[in-house]
């Protein structure tokens, strides 16, 4: 069931009892092709509606459903030459129309799921494999048009330049030969898109009041600017009232080539804060004491729209040692007023310094004049 759930995905798997009644055609008679197909298309519609309380739709199923209504009618009207030679083709042309009008269709079925009255974990999925669903709709539709195309202009060619094997191939076999095509191009897509996706970082979609309601691709997210409301963590690191700073990169999404802490990073999806907070730090080293958090705020720009949770941490003259400070250098609080007018320093940082000096850099100073003054 596992893997079914992972296959079912592809929405191209829908055209399965279409292909299926066209390979029968060229073993058995029609008839019989018709009524294995129509009774796999019961099947399968069976499976979609038991997975659909797993959240699993294959939307492509119903217009495979329908075609073969249509069939069953034209059918009924027992135009039985016709059907014996070219049901291939007629099946082949209510599914192009169809597929028409379902592409037609498309803004009314989206709102119609969006006026659903579901959870909102369930619309957003729904959403998700209509959007499949209609991605490879025209591929479908196209395909099977250029196909019927060439049909048309093959018979319009002298019969003494025609062949009973190439009409056999072209009417009979390539429509069956095309829809297995376009599965196995979707399935390779899914394949390439889930590799992609399973490298990217995914952060979570904070709604107004700072709660969880989603997650997007960090990628996605970037390439749309103050969209989603993301957190991220900067950590502080305090030396003797200084502050270590350094200079962000020069392909920074945000303020690049300004001096900033050079511990900051996104919270990720379903990842706590004070994990993001010792993850970031890190790379000081054995560090016994976890950073403090010391305010959250809304930060807000043209460009990005975070919510920061500012933590510090006070190290010792040992740790200190042991840092690798090539790209980075202590500040004291001197030097940054002093340099803060000339905009050298991230607009994080700007934000944070008056906070950062009336309360961890002033904590700071009064102990170090108590470990001065003698006892």
């Amino acid at each position: 069931m596992n893997w079914l759930k992972r296959r079912i995905e592809n929405q191209s798997i829908g055209l399965m009892p279409i292909l299926l009644f066209m390979a029968l055609d060229n073993i058995f008679a029609y008839q019989l092709s018709f009524f294995v197909a129509i009774a796999f298309c019961v099947l399968s519609l069976g499976i979609y509606y038991s997975l659909r309380r797993e959240r699993v739709y294959l939307y492509m199923l119903l217009p495979s459903a329908g075609t073969l209504v249509l069939f069953f009618l034209l059918m009924s009207v027992r135009l039985y030459p016709m059907l014996f030679i070219y049901s291939p083709l007629l099946i082949e042309v209510m599914l192009v129309c169809i597929l028409a009008i379902v592409g037609i269709c498309r803004k009314r079925v989206f709102h119609y799921v969006r006026d659903l009255r579901v959870p909102t974990s369930q619309k957003v999925k729904m959403r998700n494999m209509l959007s499949e669903f209609y991605f490879i709709v025209p591929i479908v539709r196209r395909v099977y048009i250029i196909h019927l195309f060439f049909v048309i202009l093959y018979g319009a060619l002298p019969r003494s330049v025609q062949s009973i094997v190439v009409e056999q191939f072209m009417f009979r076999t390539l429509p069956v030969i095309l829809g297995l095509l376009i599965i196995v191009y979707e399935e390779l897509r899914i394949v390439m898109l889930r590799k992609q996706l399973g490298q990217e970082t995914w952060l979570p979609v904070l709604s107004e009041d700072g709660r969880v309601i989603g997650k997007i691709a960090g990628s996605v997210s970037k390439s749309v600017a103050k969209k989603f409301y993301h957190p991220v963590v900067r950590v502080m690191v305090v030396y003797r009232g200084m502050l270590y700073l350094g200079k962000r990169a020069a392909d920074a999404y945000v303020s690049p080539g300004k001096w900033d802490t050079p511990f900051y990073n996104h919270i990720q999806f379903k990842q706590s804060i004070e994990d993001a907070a010792r993850n970031v730090v890190a790379s000081l080293g054995q560090i016994t004491s976890a950073p403090r958090l010391l305010v959250r705020y809304r930060h807000e720009t043209e460009r990005v729209k975070h919510l920061v949770s500012l933590f510090a941490i006070c190290l010792h003259d040992d740790q200190v040692k042991e840092m690798n400070i090539q790209r980075a250098k202590f500040w004291t609080a001197a030097q940054i007023e002093e340099n803060i007018p000339s905009g050298i320093f991230s607009e994080y940082f700007t934000e944070e310094y008056t906070y950062l000096r009336n309360t961890v850099l002033l904590a700071e100073c009064m102990r170090q004049e108590q470990s001065l003054t003698p006892a």
